[in-house]
């Protein structure tokens, strides 16, 4: 087994037995690495921490820009890797995810990064700057950035804001914003239309497939699954309501049973 980080801290003469000890009892009852506790209280710099951590678990740093795969571009959303300072590589065979860190000892990220891409992580050391500046300039926003829990917890307390001015301004425009919290919005293109409402996105194509995207309330990843038809949405909606809130359940329900019903009557059958 390797030494302990705390160890190999005090035999470089990097931090006190006083400082260690004081850094672990803040890491008590929190899921803190001992390393960032160090690195906030101004113990040790960035790139000390980073050539202990390169010895401690035997991993060289990268080149994140030699190592970085066009191909894995879409499989982290910048909001996820901007939250745990880590960058997708690159997919190895057998469902391994090379994803640069700042500590790769970060249990919460990996186990966060693998719920989300159901894929197995490798983690590979690299510099926070060099992360930090590829996230910006490798990692595309996209709408899942939008219904991410940080940037929707801010809206929703505009929101909250703004139906005070509503309810001063005019019963219409009162009524118009209930509408939109209950039901959400509808989005009409050429080939599909789409629902939104509560962190979730339901599009219905006009071959009558129909896609699941966005954030249960209680859950850590996303949902982005395609179904033939709406029963079979309704039953992966059934298995899953413990992972929706009652918002999210009842404007599931409402959908279903009334606009994709509706939808499924019009969409001609598909022949193969």
């Amino acid at each position: 087994m390797g030494k302990r980080l705390g160890d190999i801290l005090k035999e470089h003469n990097l931090a006190s037995e006083e400082q260690i000890d004081q850094a672990l009892r803040i890491q008590v009852g929190g899921n803190r690495r001992l390393g960032y506790i160090l690195l906030k209280m101004g113990v040790i710099s960035a790139d000390q921490l980073l050539k202990v951590l390169s010895q401690q678990m035997g991993l060289d740093i990268i080149n994140v820009d030699q190592e970085f795969s066009t191909e894995v571009v879409d499989l982290l959303p910048r909001y996820l890797c901007r939250k745990y300072t880590v960058l997708p590589l690159r997919q190895e065979q057998k469902n391994v995810l090379n994803v640069a860190m700042v500590d790769p000892s970060d249990d919460a990220a990996i186990t966060d990064i693998e719920t989300y891409t159901g894929m197995v992580v490798r983690p590979m050391l690299a510099r926070e700057p060099d992360i930090s500046a590829a996230i910006k300039r490798l990692i595309p926003f996209s709408y899942r950035d939008l219904v991410n829990p940080q940037v929707y917890g801010r809206a929703a307390r505009l929101a909250s804001i703004c139906l005070l001015v509503l309810l001063a301004g005019g019963g219409w425009l009162a009524y118009r914003y209930v509408m939109h919290e209950r039901y959400g919005t509808v989005s009409v293109s050429q080939d599909a239309v789409t629902y939104k409402n509560h962190d979730l996105m339901v599009g219905v194509e006009g071959s009558g497939k129909i896609s699941l995207l966005g954030h249960g309330a209680y859950t850590k990843g996303f949902y982005s699954v395609t179904f033939p038809s709406v029963d079979r949405l309704k039953v992966f909606v059934d298995q899953q309501r413990p992972n929706f809130s009652e918002k999210q359940a009842t404007w599931l329900a409402w959908l279903i049973k009334g606009k994709l019903a509706a939808s499924a009557k019009k969409t001609p059958p598909t022949h193969g």
